[in-house]
């Protein structure tokens, strides 16, 4: 499979994000709204991706108890999202139970499933940060224990920083899908991503998708920016 471009919509208005998205044009194809976004904005944006024929990865992170989380991914099914994310650290419960719900209410809907993953480590965090949270192991067995109770609960993939998708592919085969944020091209600021690799390197590990946000969207010519990444990828 192709190393995919998902583009980072960091914006706190519509208006901004569309006008991207509509720079773009046809060159991408998935794009992420996250939570500053959809707070902001709800539904409608993710309604205005959809007529534009965009595939949305919703990226809210849920965590919280089971019948939470599932209440508020109907919004996610309801709105045809291509994907959307909660972190693994949330246990093996609510990640089944997610899962169940997700493909029982879509079928209920008659509409497609939407593709659900979970948050391993975020791509800001390092060793340090993990151990001042009691987690004793090493950060790349830890990825790797969250990816694996991922996969066992029923998920889809996960989200990894690029540096760990080489070992959850041995482990957990290469059809389990890596979404991978903290992809810097050797052009751009790292910002605050610690574990960064470019996109070229980023493909060579055969990660699945690559999220980049402000490399693209604090270009001064987005499209320029975005097919240049896109050309690493070939």
């Amino acid at each position: 499979m192709e190393t995919r471009l998902i583009v980072a919509l960091d914006f706190s208005s519509k208006e901004e994000a569309l006008r991207l998205v509509d720079e773009l044009s046809d060159a991408v194809e998935y794009y992420k709204v996250g939570l500053e976004l959809f707070s902001r904005e709800g539904r409608e944006i993710l309604r205005e991706l959809s007529k534009r024929g965009k595939k949305v990865f919703l990226d809210l992170k849920y965590h919280d108890i089971p019948n939470t989380v599932k209440s508020a991914a109907k919004v996610a099914i309801e709105e045809g999202v291509w994907l959307y994310n909660l972190h693994a650290l949330g246990g093996r419960r609510l990640m089944e139970e997610v899962s169940r719900f997700n493909r029982e209410y879509a079928e209920k809907l008659g509409v497609n499933r939407p593709l659900v993953i979970a948050v391993t480590v975020l791509t800001s965090m390092e060793e340090e940060d993990l151990k001042e949270l009691g987690i004793e192991r090493k950060l790349e067995e830890e990825v790797l224990n969250l990816a694996r109770l991922s996969k066992e609960a029923g998920l889809d993939g996960v989200v990894c920083s690029p540096r760990e998708v080489k070992e959850v592919k041995e482990s957990l085969g290469s059809d389990f899908l890596t979404i991978t944020p903290g992809v810097r091209p050797s052009w751009a600021k790292k910002n605050d991503q610690k574990r960064v690799l470019t996109p070229k390197e980023a493909k060579e590990l055969k990660t699945d998708y690559i999220v980049v946000g402000r490399p693209i969207t604090r270009a001064p010519n987005p499209k320029e920016a975005a097919l240049k990444i896109l050309k690493e990828l070939l």
